[in-house]
């Protein structure tokens, strides 16, 4: 990918302690939407377990069913491989992607030569029948917008029926797991419908690259041979395996973030008018968005700036420390 195409994302913290000439260390960063507070990796790993191949029979797969409440499912080196593979698994189309979203999606689609059209949530019916793909994330990143399941099986219905797709992305979808789609499919996935699950955003381990893939068994097939057969990494599979098994984390982890984030909405609220709230971040629509961010950043605090339409999203602090911090920056006049 050129310079002149990248993408941007959150977590480019060094680009910041650049710009601003302040140590990393110094830093409160809430650029991403990932779980600040990650799943605590055993200080004992097997060096065996750095030293085999990744084998597809391992406790992995099993715990992902168990864990998703779903059988047609595959790992991936991160939902970032669907999101690349998938335009390449149907001829040209047209495809309707849901706006704001994450920028990854129309970027792709756009490169495997698909008619790529950006849409806005309450534009989804009116263009439904016009396209051969609709592609939307919920809850959504970065406007936490969502959608009833309701809603989504009736877009899935009138796409299957003339052979298109829809795909859902369920990133930020942990900590209400009785609003995914797949638990309306735990035995078999219907034709024409695609569900991407993050790992790395609930569990907070970005870095081990691991998600999962819920479609019709043809198409996981077909994703599974574009991976390859050693596509996760064997220490991406033996923790996650163990991670997706700790029920009693999960729980304290999903009280943890719904807290954290009311928490964070009650701060920004004071300052800022129609501030808009998922599990994992904050975002709010605002004209001086950028002032925002360039004031918080002097301060050592990274946030995430959107150019259109102008915007802040803020993740979740990872402790009372830090939130105390952020409210009292927020208690001056910041814009």
């Amino acid at each position: 990918m050129s310079n002149d195409k990248k993408i941007k994302h959150g977590g480019n913290l060094r680009e910041a302690s650049k710009e601003y000439q302040i140590p990393l260390d110094n830093w409160i960063d809430l650029s991403t939407g990932i779980n600040p507070r990650a799943w605590e990796i055993p200080e004992l790993i097997p060096s065996t377990v750095w030293q085999r191949l990744p084998e597809l029979d391992d406790d992995l797969l099993p715990s992902a069913k168990k864990y998703y409440g779903c059988s047609d499912i595959l790992p991936l080196a991160g939902s970032q491989v669907a999101i690349q593979s998938l335009p390449y698994c149907r001829r040209s189309s047209r495809v309707a992607i849901v706006s704001p979203c994450y920028a990854e999606y129309p970027f792709w689609w756009q490169q495997a030569g698909h008619t790529v059209y950006r849409v806005a949530k309450g534009e989804i019916d009116a263009i439904l029948s016009l396209v051969d793909v609709l592609i939307l994330i919920n809850p959504n990143n970065p406007d936490a917008n969502q959608y009833t399941g309701e809603q989504l099986q009736n877009y899935h219905q009138q796409l299957s029926q003339r052979g298109g797709w829809l795909i859902v992305d369920e990133a930020f979808i942990d900590t209400t797991p009785e609003e995914s789609l797949l638990k309306k499919y735990p035995d078999e996935m219907p034709e024409g419908l695609i569900v991407l699950r993050s790992f790395g955003k609930f569990f907070g381990l970005a870095g081990i690259r691991l998600g999962f893939i819920a479609a019709h068994q043809p198409l996981l097939a077909q994703i599974a041979q574009q991976q390859g057969s050693w596509g996760v990494s064997h220490p991406a599979r033996w923790l996650g395996a163990l991670a997706l098994a700790d029920d009693v984390w999960h729980q304290d982890t999903i009280h943890f973030l719904q807290r954290q984030s009311g928490a964070l909405f009650e701060v920004m609220s004071k300052k800022l008018k129609q501030v808009k709230k998922s599990h994992y971040f904050c975002y709010c629509e605002h004209p001086k968005a950028k002032k925002i961010t360039e004031t918080l950043a002097k301060q050592g605090i990274w946030i995430r700036y959107f150019e259109k339409p102008a915007a802040i999203r803020l993740g979740l602090p990872k402790s009372d420390e830090e939130l105390n911090i952020l409210k009292r920056f927020f208690s001056i006049n910041i814009t």
